[in-house]
């Protein structure tokens, strides 16, 4: 049943669904892998197709959450994002959106309002901001609104009601003990929890992480990415370990990721 969807661009993994556009992300982050999928960038591409919209009905049973923009930034049109939101509402279906961007109050207040509406059918969006670093974000985000109008977003849209994690995602190997805690601190109160993940390089010559020590690199084809892509996955020994005791240090919770939280939430009414 997979392959009429994955020819389309849909994921299918466990119970969640990614969906994949060819649409250009114009932040330019350093550790962006988007370029170097084998589904070839279109700067004209749509953030769904017709078809892709088509099968997001007839996903199964199974799957409980839609994962958008995976290969962009999903709000970079937001007239469009929020049209497409508008759509998949009747789904029934968690929507997940995660964001570099700033976002004014009034488009906070458009999200909101798909949120109270899937609210009606017992799902909710949930919506994340990618925050990976402070000191370093011109290095490795230099095209990203800082880090303190990103954290304003967040808190703008958890006030407004929305369910919100943060992303460390990825875990930056260059990202000190500190200025790890130091997002973690900014954020806790504001967020639902966290989510992390390994950073993926096509190829191991980013002049930020050549001189780092304790580096664990393997090659692979992670399974949230369309068939035929080999990465290699970057970690730091220890450094994920050490995000999960500063996390549990402000009692809030790291997930595995965005299907786990929306699960863990929706056991747990009072996040």
């Amino acid at each position: 049943m997979s392959d009429k969807f994955e020819k389309e661009r849909i994921i299918l993994e466990k119970e969640r669904v990614l969906t994949y556009s060819k649409l250009s992300c114009p932040l330019g982050c350093r550790y962006c892998f988007v370029g170097d999928l084998n589904i070839e960038q279109q700067k004209d591409a749509v953030y769904l197709s017709e078809k892709q919209t088509e099968l997001l009905f007839q996903l199964p049973s199974e799957i409980k959450l839609i994962m958008l923009g995976c290969d962009t930034e999903f709000l970079q049109d937001k007239k469009s994002a929020l049209e497409i939101l508008g759509r998949l509402i009747k789904t029934g279906r968690d929507i997940s959106i995660i964001t570099k961007l700033s976002l004014p109050p009034e488009f906070i207040k458009n999200l909101s309002e798909i949120n109270r509406k899937l609210n009606k059918n017992g799902n909710f969006l949930i919506f994340s901001i990618s925050l990976t670093c402070l000191e370093s974000a011109k290095i490795w985000e230099p095209k990203v609104p800082a880090p303190a109008k990103r954290i304003e977003t967040l808190r703008s849209a958890h006030e407004s009601g929305i369910k919100t994690l943060l992303a460390l995602r990825p875990l930056l190997p260059t990202i000190s003990d500190s200025e790890l805690e130091s997002v973690i601190k900014l954020t806790e109160g504001i967020s639902c929890g966290f989510y992390s993940g390994p950073l993926y390089l096509k190829n191991l010559d980013e002049d930020p992480i050549r001189d780092i020590k304790d580096l664990i690199i393997e090659k692979v084809e992670p399974d949230w990415m369309p068939k035929g892509n080999s990465f290699y996955k970057v970690e730091k020994a220890g450094q994920m370990e050490n995000l999960k005791n500063v996390i549990e240090k402000y009692n809030k919770k790291l997930f595995d990721g965005v299907a786990e939280a929306v699960k863990y939430l929706k056991e747990n009414e009072k996040y």
